[in-house]
């Protein structure tokens, strides 16, 4: 022990100071060791650029940046609501009419509206030439349905047959968010209900983006524990996370402790490998959902409108999904590769050829 330390910390030490004296010297003689300590023993650290995850990682999570889109779809939907005859409280089939039973004897008995539906996602590139850039995403973020019904419900809250609301959809449109944050037409090349992926073809453009440096996970599953980064553009503003691999009760898929939203459906998911090194190993699908039902008014009136009777006729029963936050599915690296594989045929009337590392 230093003499000094000694001095100070000893209770047998014949030296007495006042408390005040005693304060001085114990902080200047911790100061002093400290810096001693320093100079002669502890490296220099520099915290600028701190990161929780490895300098390695960090590297290659910047490197796909550019790889990953967003993906903007707007549809246009013709709604349709039916007002019914009743005869002693209950619907009269009716074989002529357009939903199978008899409809309101007045002018109004279908009444219409429209509804501009708008859905984002995210995508990854896979492949770049000269003319073509071809990205995967999720199905439903490009696909959205041709009808949506819905129907009337007895007094047990059951589904009946009699059509109380109709939207056709009247047309679509496609468009993919560039590095730039501009929008750039897309085509819809190929999707598959049954995975729910689906492949985007692109005009090539300087600002869209470059394909992805990197091997998809088909040597190696992803397993409990897995460190991933993942991709999304919720309000269409790209985003990375990262989480936990678990295994997942759905057959192809894997789940993870990321605290995904709406926008997130069709960002990739990079798992992690020793030595910091990435592979795509899948495609985010969805995450749990609630239902919760509302009563909607016609989607025209303004807010804070009053309702008056004619109004009242538009009202129909809407569904809202309410996202459960903690738990992400992702569509796995084994029906991704099943997925391009089956769209070879498509991709090849277009002049493309996708390189093996991308194939299983």
């Amino acid at each position: 022990m230093d003499w000094w330390s000694f001095l100070i910390f000893t209770p047998a030490s014949p030296w007495r100071f006042p408390s005040s004296c005693k304060s001085v010297l114990i902080f200047f003689a911790a100061g002093f060791a400290l810096a001693c300590g320093r100079a002669s023993h502890d490296p220099q650290i520099d915290y600028s650029g701190h990161s929780l995850i490895s300098p390695t990682s960090q590297k290659n999570v910047r490197a796909i940046v550019s790889s990953v889109i967003g993906i903007s779809t707007v549809v246009d939907y013709r709604l349709e609501f039916f007002e019914y005859e009743m005869s002693n409280g209950q619907f009269v089939a009716e074989a002529g009419s357009p939903t199978g039973y008899r409809l309101a004897r007045s002018p109004n008995a279908i009444k219409t509206a429209k509804r501009i539906q708008k859905i984002s996602g995210g995508g990854v590139i896979l492949y770049q030439d000269e003319r073509h850039t071809l990205a995967l995403t999720c199905k439903h973020v490009v696909n959205s349905p041709d009808t949506v019904r819905t129907f009337f419900r007895n007094a047990e809250g059951q589904e009946t047959k009699i059509l109380s609301s109709r939207a056709v959809r009247r047309r679509a449109t496609y468009q993919v968010i560039n590095q730039i944050n501009q929008m750039e037409p897309v085509e819809v090349l190929h999707v598959d209900p049954r995975t729910d992926l689906g492949l985007l073809l692109i005009k090539t453009s300087v600002s869209l983006g470059e394909p992805m440096a990197y091997s998809i996970s088909y040597q190696k599953d992803v397993k409990w524990g897995d460190l991933a980064f993942v991709f999304g553009y919720p309000r269409e503003i790209k985003q990375l996370t990262m989480g936990l691999v678990s295994p997942s009760p759905y057959p192809g898929t894997f789940s993870m402790d990321v605290v995904a939203r709406f926008g997130f459906s069709g960002g990739p998911v990079f798992v992690v490998r020793p030595g910091g090194a990435l592979e795509l190993a899948g495609i985010i699908r969805g995450v749990p959902v609630s239902k919760v039902r509302y009563l909607a008014p016609a989607p025209e009136l303004a807010p804070g409108q009053t309702l008056d009777a004619d109004d009242l006729t538009f009202i129909t029963a809407e569904e809202y999904d309410l996202i459960e936050y903690g738990t992400v599915y992702a569509v796995g690296a084994e029906k991704i590769g099943r997925f391009l594989k089956d769209s070879q045929a498509k991709l090849q009337q277009k002049g493309i050829y996708l390189p093996a590392k991308l194939l299983p």
